[in-house]
C-alpha cells in the first residue's frame, strides 16, 4: 500500500472528492426533473386524455404512446412538435412548461387516416392561486 501511496499521493483523496461531487450533482439533477407525469395515448383519431389541466408555470412531462400507427403531436403556441412512434415503439417523453392561463390545442400533425383532421385535444392552463385572473 505504501508503494501505491507514493505513486499516487493525492489519488485516493481526489477520487473521493470527485465521487462526492458527482453524487451531489446527480441528486440535484434528479430533483430538478421532479415534474408531474401525464400519460397520453394516441389511437384512431383521438388522444386519451383529450383534455389536460395544468397550472400556469407548472412543469409537466408528457409520456406519449400510440396504440396503432405513428402520430404527430403538436401543441399550438408552444415549442412542442414530435412524432409518436407506432404501436410497439418506445414511449416518447416530452417536457413542457405550461405558459400563461388559457386553452392550448394539441393535435396530430402527421396524416394518419380519414379522421386525422379531428384528432385534437386541449391543454387547459389555469392561473396560479397567486396570479390575478386575466380577462
Amino acid at each position: 500500500m505504501n508503494l501505491n501511496m507514493k505513486k499516487f499521493p493525492l489519488g485516493i483523496p481526489v477520487f473521493v472528492i470527485l465521487l462526492a461531487l458527482a453524487c451531489a450533482a446527480g441528486a440535484k439533477a434528479l430533483q430538478s426533473t421532479d415534474r408531474r407525469v401525464i400519460h397520453v395515448t394516441a389511437e384512431r383519431f383521438t388522444f386519451t386524455p383529450s383534455e389536460i389541466a395544468v397550472t400556469a408555470g407548472e412543469e409537466i412531462e408528457l409520456r406519449l404512446t400510440s396504440d396503432d400507427t405513428a402520430h404527430g403531436f403538436h401543441i399550438e403556441g408552444a415549442d412542442v412538435n414530435v412524432t409518436i412512434p407506432k404501436r410497439g415503439g418506445k414511449e416518447l417523453a416530452v417536457a413542457f412548461k405550461a405558459p400563461g392561463p388559457g386553452r392550448y390545442t394539441f393535435e396530430c400533425n402527421r396524416m394518419c387516416g380519414a379522421g386525422h383532421d379531428f384528432m385534437r385535444g386541449v391543454l387547459v392552463v389555469r392561473a396560479r392561486a397567486d396570479q390575478p385572473a386575466t380577462p
